[in-house]
């Protein structure tokens, strides 16, 4: 293979990419590839994310437990209750607040009036 690096553009790589992933990518081109992804940082997120997709689909044709809408309802669930419990908290914090202030003017009031 020839060692001189022949540029490409991001479209280019864009039509690379599912190849690559396919493993159906020519050693020329696939080299090209690898190139520009060193220097793209645009490029290599976009491929993480195409492996990622290829991988979990991959997965789930192979039959392994892979179950992403589970696992984003169960992170809702949790974020649901993280904000809840946040919400009790506050609502907790102003009730503390409210008794301390009625405790302070009954304790101004006894005092004016005759304490």
């Amino acid at each position: 293979m020839a060692k001189e690096k022949e540029k490409i553009s991001c479209k280019d790589v864009e039509n690379f990419l599912q190849p690559y992933l396919e493993d159906r990518l020519n050693n020329k081109d696939c080299y090209k590839l690898i190139n520009h992804l060193k220097v793209c940082d645009e490029c290599m997120d976009e491929l993480e994310i195409r492996y990622l997709l290829h991988e979990g689909l991959k997965r789930l044709e192979d039959g392994h437990d892979f179950n992403l809408k589970a696992e984003l309802e169960e992170r809702l669930y949790h974020s649901e209750q993280h904000i809840l419990m946040i919400d009790r908290i506050k609502t907790s914090l102003i009730l503390f607040a409210a008794a301390l202030i009625i405790l302070g003017l009954v304790q101004l009031v006894y005092v004016i009036i005759g304490g």
